[in-house]
């Protein structure tokens, strides 16, 4: 995508190129496309080095936190991230509810009714990170009784209660509130989905006791959490999803998917997406689509086939190791991998309407998520 392309070719790729490099590009001769100068198959070749780069180094560290995990790491890591997310929840409710409008209680972001909430723009990018940190965190917590159950007895209340425990479920206690407070749909949805994969994955081990007290103990710590939360404003919201529907989302998905099809073979360069669609999008406009919200369309747009192809094969690829990993597990790590796993699933199915994973804090976190769900156990390496 980076590496200069004769006009001619990239023609042949994309016809549609020629409409691009007569909006964007001053150089292009208006009579003949042709007879452009050789560029890059990306329509913003800097926007597309900086996505690499970025893409390279969250690949290097989901290999790194792999290492790690398997070698003695899984649990500082899990720790590390629960303490960061309950620091995260906390900041995001006081500043919410002190400056709502207001980035950090004093930046005043730039947009169309912009909804900041704690250290993100958008609501929905910190639901992101709530739904991939809280089913981990929760598996945590179950591994943790479940280590200290001897010989398959019963749990001794007095060896799980401690200082530990206790901030675990404050940090689970302030996500679910923070999500709640900012009424983020696919956040709801793809909570919801987490909390029921990991529900599902927990009837594979443990009895029917055992689940109607974690289904129990979930419910008690919803019920906690939503004593943060404005019922009004959350009934205003779901009426706002029925009364509009997909609102605003159809018209961007329709002009992405325009996007995709001129561009279908290789796209318009990954990280280009928000400068391909000041040519899609209609005019006049008084803002414009930054972004698809829908992560699986903005990944054939941005690359084509020749990217939704490998990504495909590679999301395949990792369910079924993740499977097979979770049912090789016989030691309480497998509630934190069934964690790891439930958040993997909750974020792609938010990112059929969001796009929260371009993140930068919200990819780190992802990586690290799929590295404790794919790690391999210590004991196996030969």
């Amino acid at each position: 995508m980076l590496v200069p392309v004769a006009a001619p070719t990239r023609l042949a790729i994309a016809p549609a190129s020629a409409t691009i490099d007569r909006t964007l590009f001053l150089s292009t001769p208006s009579g003949d496309p042709a007879g452009a100068p050789p560029r890059p198959l990306s329509v913003d070749p800097a926007s597309t080095a900086w996505t690499v780069a970025l893409g390279a180094a969250l690949v290097m560290l989901f290999w790194s936190a792999r290492g790690i995990a398997s070698n003695g790491g899984l649990r500082t890591t899990v720790r590390g991230i629960a303490w960061i997310s309950l620091a995260l929840a906390m900041i995001a409710l006081v500043v919410h509810g002190t400056t709502p409008r207001l980035l950090y209680g004093f930046i005043r972001p730039v947009g169309r009714q912009p909804t900041p909430f704690g250290p993100y723009v958008n609501r929905n990018d910190l639901a992101t990170w709530l739904i991939m940190a809280l089913p981990l965190v929760a598996g945590y917590i179950i591994a943790r009784v479940e280590s200290r159950r001897r010989g398959g007895g019963p749990v001794r209340v007095e060896t799980i209660v401690d200082a530990t425990a206790l901030w675990l479920g404050g940090s689970i206690l302030f996500m679910f509130a923070a999500l709640l407070v900012g009424i983020s749909r696919s956040g709801l949805i793809g909570a919801a989905v987490g909390a029921a994969t990991l529900l599902w994955l927990a009837r594979r081990r443990t009895s029917g006791a055992g689940l109607g007290w974690v289904a129990a103990i979930v419910a008690g710590l919803i019920a906690l959490a939503a004593t943060y939360a404005s019922w009004q404003a959350l009934a205003a919201r779901m009426e706002e999803t029925i009364a509009n529907g997909l609102g605003g989302r159809s018209e961007i998905w329709e002009r992405s998917w325009a996007m995709a099809k001129d561009f279908w073979i290789t796209g318009v360069g990954v990280g280009a997406f928000e400068r391909a669609m000041t040519v899609y999008q209609r005019q006049p406009h008084v803002f414009y689509f930054n972004h698809a919200h829908n992560e699986y369309l903005q990944l054939l747009s941005e690359g084509g086939v020749m990217l939704a192809v490998p990504a495909l094969c590679a999301f395949a690829a990792t369910a079924w190791l993740i499977w097979r990993r979770l049912d090789a597990d016989r030691t309480a790590v497998f509630w934190i991998r069934a964690g790891a796993a439930a958040g993997i699933l909750a974020v792609a199915v938010q990112s059929v309407w969001d796009t929260g994973l371009r993140m930068p804090a919200n990819g780190l976190l992802f990586a690290l998520v799929a590295a404790i769900a794919l790690h391999e156990p210590a004991h196996s390496k030969t």
